[in-house]
Order: C-alpha cells, then sequence, then structure tokens
C-alpha cells in the first residue's frame, strides 16, 4: 500500500489523526525528486480483531437439507443466505477464496494460461449458433431488456470465447492459446441445496484452449489436467480424478475431480489394484457371477441331475436331488428374467435446424440398471434425452400416429383416394435401434422370448429372429451401471480384482471438444493449401466457490471449527494478549516485527484487542476460526537472587513479571517461548 502526502496538506491531519493511523500502519519515507512529493510505504498493517467483521451465530441450528459444513460455514461468520442457491460471502471466506484463486492462477500460469474476463450477460443469438440455446433446457436463466431482446446468464462461455478467436487474425504462430477467467457462473437448479456445493449462483474458473491439431490438443488437455493436480494437493484435499461424461458441454474426452467425500453428490467406481476411476456414467465393469451360473452350465447340472435321478434308488436321496433340481429351476427363472428401458433421443445435426426423434430400447437383465450414459456413443449430436415409461411411450406413439395418419389421409386425397398409397408406420416414422447388454445371454429361452413379449406390448407386432431390429442390435458394448464387487476389465487387471465405490463431490471437469465449437462459429487456423480449418478446442473448469466449501467439509468439524490448508488459511497468525492493558503494545510489536522480518506475513496476523470479551471466550472463537498459529501473550512470576556488598553476604528476593510466548500450531503440542527475540526466529524458521 502506498499512500501520497503533499507538504503543502500535511498540517491538515491531527496529531490524534497521526497517531491513530500509525497505530495501524508505519512507514518508510522517500522524496520523489520530480514534485517533492512524500512517499511512504507502508512495511506493516496491524488487524484487529475489534475492526473485523466475523459474525458468529452460535444458536444457529441444522436444517434438514443442509450440510454439517454448511451450518458450520454460517455459524462462524462464512456466509449469508440471501434466497435459495444464492449466498453472499462474508469477509472471512472471502479471504480463504482469494487464496484459492491465488493458488490457481499461479498453477494457470505455469501452463500458459492468460487472464480474462467476460460479459455474464450472453445474447440469444450466439448461443443459437451452437444450437445450446434450446438444449441446455430449464437450466439456463433466461431474461429480456426494455427492447424485448433474449440473453441468458452465462453458466459457461464457449460461445463468448471461441467468437472472440474467429474475429481476431491470428497467424498459426499464435497457438497454442490458453484463455481463462474466474468470475460468476448461474444455473437454475431444480433444488439447491448444500450452501456453496449446489447454488444458482457460484464462482469457478474456466479456461479455453485452441489448437492446431489433435496431438497438440491433447498435449495441452494433458498439460492443464496436471495442472488441476497440482492445485488439489496444494490444497491437501484428498481426491480422484476419474474418466466422465462430457454432458451438455460436447467432446469425446473428460476427466472430473472428484474431491473424496462421504456427503459426495456423485458415485464413483473405482479398484484397488490398478487405481482405475471412473464417475458411474462411465465406469466399466462386468458382472462377478461364477461360470456355473449361466443358462447353459444351469441346464447341464439339471441333465445330469435328471440322469441320477433315473438310476437312484434311495428314496431319501432322490428327495435331495429333486430339490437341487427345483434350485437350478429357479435359477434359469432369474437369469431369463430381462428389463426393457426406453429412451428418446433427439438429435440436431450440424448444419441442419431439423431435430430428429430416434428411440432406442435397451435389455438389461432385471437385476441391473440402465446406464444412462452408454448409449450416447451410438449417435452423433445428441441434443435432448429422455427416459420414457411403458405408458409414455405409448402415449408418444399415440401422438405420432396421430400425424402419420394425418399425413395418409391427405395423401390418398391427393390420390384421388388411391388405395393402393403406401401408408407409413410408427417404426419408418421414428426409427427403432436396439441395445441388448453383453451380459444378458442370447439364446431362445433368455432372449427371444421374453423380448418377443415386451416388445410386442410396444411395438403392436410380433418380433421374429430376423426382425430388422436384432439385426441392427449392439451387443459389444456394456449398457448396465458398473456396481460393487463387479469385475475390474482394465488390461492390468483383466477380471481378476472386484471394483468398490466411494462418494465424491466434483470440483473441476476438463473436456477435449474437438471442434464442436470452432466449426460453428468460425474459429479456423490456415491449413497448408490456405484452406481454412477449424480449432482444435479445450474447455477447463472448476469450481471457486465449491472448492471453499469443499475444503470446509472435509477437514472442519462443528464442535472445533474451521481447519484450513496452510495455503488458503484466511491469517497465518493470531495474538491474543492474557492481559490486554498490559500487553497490547506487547502484542502489537511482535505483529509489527514479524511483517518487517518476514514479508509474507504482512496483513496476515490478527492481534485480538477486545476489552469487553473474556478470555476465554477469546480462546475459543480464536480457534473456531482456524488460524493456523495460535499465540498467547502471558506472563510468569520470576525470582531473582542478589548479593548487596563483598563484606558481607544478604540475599534479597524480588518477584518481576516476565512475558512468555505459548504457541499453538494447529493440534500439535503447544511451543513455549520465553523471549521475543526465539519467537521471531521461530516464525522465520516456519516461514522462509
Amino acid at each position: 500500500m502506498i499512500s501520497l502526502i503533499k507538504k503543502s496538506n500535511k498540517n491538515l491531519i491531527s496529531n490524534t489523526g497521526l497517531n491513530l493511523i500509525n497505530r495501524f500502519t508505519t512507514t518508510t519515507t522517500t522524496i520523489n525528486p520530480n514534485n517533492n512529493e512524500i512517499i511512504k510505504s507502508n512495511k506493516f498493517i496491524n488487524i484487529f480483531r475489534s475492526n473485523l467483521f466475523i459474525p458468529f451465530q452460535n444458536d444457529q441450528k441444522i436444517g434438514s437439507d443442509m450440510l454439517e459444513s454448511q451450518l458450520l460455514m454460517q455459524k462462524g461468520g462464512l456466509i449469508r443466505r440471501l434466497s435459495a442457491g444464492t449466498y453472499s460471502t462474508l469477509p472471512l471466506a472471502q479471504k480463504v477464496m482469494e487464496n484459492i484463486i491465488k493458488i490457481i492462477d499461479e498453477e494457470m500460469e505455469k501452463v500458459g494460461g492468460q487472464k480474462m474476463s467476460m460479459p455474464k450477460m450472453l445474447p440469444r443469438e450466439l448461443w443459437e449458433k451452437t444450437g445450446r440455446w434450446d438444449s441446455a433446457g430449464d437450466d439456463l436463466i433466461k431474461l429480456k431488456d426494455r427492447k424485448g431482446e433474449e440473453y441468458c446468464l452465462a453458466p459457461t462461455h464457449e460461445e463468448v470465447i471461441t467468437t472472440i478467436v474467429a474475429n481476431e487474425s491470428l497467424s498459426n504462430s499464435s497457438f497454442p492459446i490458453k484463455l481463462y477467467q474466474i468470475g460468476e457462473k448461474y444455473r437454475d437448479e431444480v433444488r439447491p441445496r448444500f450452501g456453496l456445493l449446489r447454488g444458482r449462483e457460484f464462482t469457478m474458473k474456466d479456461m479455453y484452449s485452441f489448437d492446431t491439431s489433435k496431438e497438440a490438443a491433447e498435449i495441452t488437455y494433458y498439460q492443464v489436467k496436471q495442472a488441476y493436480h497440482n492445485i488439489l494437493e496444494r490444497l491437501e484435499l484428498p481426491y480422484a480424478c476419474v474418466e466422465a461424461d462430457s454432458g451438455n458441454i460436447g467432446g469425446n474426452m473428460s476427466h472430473e475431480f472428484q474431491v473424496l467425500a462421504n456427503v459426495g453428490e456423485d458415485s464413483l467406481i473405482y479398484c484397488k489394484n490398478c487405481n482405475y476411476h471412473a464417475n458411474i456414467e462411465k465406469a466399466k465393469g462386468l458382472p462377478a457371477a461364477p461360470p456355473s451360473t449361466t443358462i447353459k452350465n444351469l441346464k447341464k447340472q439339471k441333465s445330469i441331475l435328471n440322469k441320477q435321478i433315473n438310476q437312484e434308488t434311495n428314496i431319501d436321496n432322490n428327495q435331495e436331488i429333486n430339490k437341487k433340481i427345483k434350485e437350478i429351476d429357479n435359477d434359469i427363472k432369474n437369469l431369463n428374467n430381462i428389463k426393457l428401458s426406453i429412451m428418446k433421443i433427439i438429435t440436431l445435426p450440424f448444419n441442419s435446424d431439423k431435430e430428429i426423434e430416434e428411440i432406442a430400447l435397451i435389455i438389461n437383465k432385471s437385476t441391473d440398471n440402465f446406464n444412462h450414459y452408454s448409449i450416447k456413443p451410438n449417435y452423433n449430436d445428441i441434443k435432448q434425452t429422455q427416459l420414457l415409461s411403458p405408458e409414455e411411450y405409448k402415449k408418444y406413439r399415440s401422438i405420432i400416429m396421430k400425424t402419420i395418419q394425418s399425413k395418409n389421409a391427405n395423401n390418398n386425397n391427393n390420390n384421388n383416394n388411391n388405395n393402393h398409397s403406401d401408408k407409413l408406420s410408427f417404426e419408418e416414422i421414428i426409427k427403432h435401434k436396439l441395445f441388448i447388454d453383453s451380459s444378458v445371454e442370447l439364446d431362445e429361452h433368455s432372449i427371444y422370448k421374453p423380448l418377443k413379449v415386451l416388445l410386442k406390448k410396444l411395438l403392436k407386432r410380433d418380433l421374429s429372429r430376423t426382425d430388422q431390429l436384432i439385426l441392427s442390435m449392439n451387443r459389444s458394448q456394456n449398457f448396465r451401471e458398473a456396481v460393487k464387487g463387479d469385475l475390474c476389465v482394465q488390461t492390468v487387471c483383466n477380471g481378476k480384482s472386484l471394483l468398490d465405490t466411494k462418494r465424491g463431490i466434483e470440483v473441476g471437469h476438463i473436456f477435449y471438444l474437438g471442434t464442436k465449437y470452432s466449426s460453428k462459429l468460425a474459429a479456423c487456423y490456415t491449413g497448408p493449401a490456405q484452406q481454412r480449418i477449424p480449432l482444435e478446442m479445450g474447455c477447463f473448469g472448476i469450481g471457486v466457490s465449491r472448492l471453499l466449501a469443499t475444503i470446509v467439509e472435509t477437514f472442519s468439524k462443528e464442535e472445533t471449527g474451521f481447519v484450513w490448508p496452510q495455503q488458503v488459511a484466511p491469517y497465518q497468525i493470531i495474538i491474543v494478549p492474557k492481559h490486554l492493558k498490559s500487553q497490547l503494545s506487547l502484542a502489537e510489536s511482535v505483529s509489527e516485527q514479524l511483517q518487517s522480518e518476514i514479508p509474507y506475513l504482512k496483513s496476515r496476523i490478527i492481534i485480538e484487542d477486545r476489552s469487553k470479551t473474556h478470555f476465554a471466550q477469546k480462546v475459543l472463537e480464536s480457534k473456531f476460526m482456524g488460524i493456523p498459529y495460535f499465540l498467547v501473550i502471558d506472563n510468569n512470576k520470576s525470582i531473582e537472587l542478589t548479593e548487596s556488598t563483598t563484606t558481607t553476604t544478604t540475599t534479597t528476593t524480588t518477584t518481576t513479571n516476565v512475558n512468555s510466548f505459548k504457541i499453538e500450531y494447529k493440534s500439535e503440542t503447544p511451543t513455549l517461548i520465553q523471549n521475543q527475540f526465539d519467537l521471531i526466529n521461530y516464525f522465520k524458521n516456519k516461514f522462509n
């Protein structure tokens, strides 16, 4: 901080005012030779607890939809709720956020990131160019200005940044380009909850990269991916990097960074043996059922038992064999049970304004759940998906059939009621694809018979072995959700180890976008034949406000207060004089000397100076704030022995108060230091 005070105005400041200023700051003075102004540069800033706005709410009670961390942030004066999903971050929280941002900035700069800022209110026409004005659905917060122009509050900025790059004349040597911002984003959450973990307004870092080849884009992708590892390691958070679905952002490669926590909303699948991690959407595993439980093997076992009955003369033995046969029959019946899921897929092909609707029919074992994301690679340019119940499917079919009948009627009228005109069927209008999970056994008993029954109810016709649906079915993939106990299918394990589950809080998500946006918004580079080629893009997001809440959720407890990782703590030291009147000046002296000799500590020390608060309450609140170093100034009684003369020995005893310093670092054993010199050296060793 630099203050400029002209000589002519210096006398306007009263001595009282100067003394008050000097209590908070001290300065070194230099003279500007050009205009004779006095330039004063602060060497330290004393921060007093009495001046800080940290409103504790000790009577705050946890609500039914609150996490402990959310309650803690309310009680400890970090956040205040304004409305559903919107919160104010108070000064203590803002300090932590700024320290998180500092770490992110440093890691982004290391990989060549350049910081900028973009508008938060985005025009409709820009989002229509990529088709996301409609495909984003109800999550997009839309508004109109007084002229009727439509906008959305930005949940992300792919369209904006791509347009910026597209409109500039850039040589090929300009790439790669990595641009990022840190600011507010908006999403109309159906159910905002858990404070800053899931809100309608949140702070986020989003970076966008532009490269001239897939190979270069992948290098950029993994460079930024490593930077995310660095960020989370500096934040000391337990996390996993998992394969993930790209969602509405798009692209064909994606990873999430999940902080492991029991309250996490995301399910993660992992393998202890090979360290494989994936979101439940992308996880791959095989049922761990032994080979003997296949229908073929069960029938073989049943055949052997039937032969034994024919040869067995002992009635008791026959009863036992019959019991085993019934068990096998039940197992076969269970394996025969299959489950049908119906999904409507709406695609919007590139350079087309006409949506295409299709139906996906997915067959799983009755004991498995259909993985909604598993069929996405079989479609291009997906705009929307919707899971339909059999009743919804029939209603949808009825609507389509009415449209078909209307068209057929018009065709008949145009052809003078020619009875030979072709009539369109539902399946001809709405293309159907069948997906059968690889774990479902494909034989007459386990698939065709029950499949006929299921589809006949829906398609209103029989299904034969040569049906077009069967011929076009996809059996090379898994369409089931992986579960705990599945076999790991990674090459390292090859089915030799079992998968397990964890819960996670998603704090970061990175995407390799390819040309999804650059091709639609004409962000190109010049090819060898002077042709314009769309740039390869990447998108890299990390939730700043969510990281704040996640840190509290991971480390802090309602009973003891906040625990901050060293690099993001709002302050580093809090000094609490036990005897305020006699020791406040010493506390100020210690703070000033620490800041002068350890520049990192400037503005990072609090002096507890409240006169109307009991010492015990000061200690409780100071520790609750989670400041890493808690320094108490106390005094100890000291006894001195003195000889009066050389001829006679006289002993006098005097008792004086000597200041001592007790330092507590987080939960470590306190350290007792007897003088200020040693105290300064202690902190020099810690921070230098």
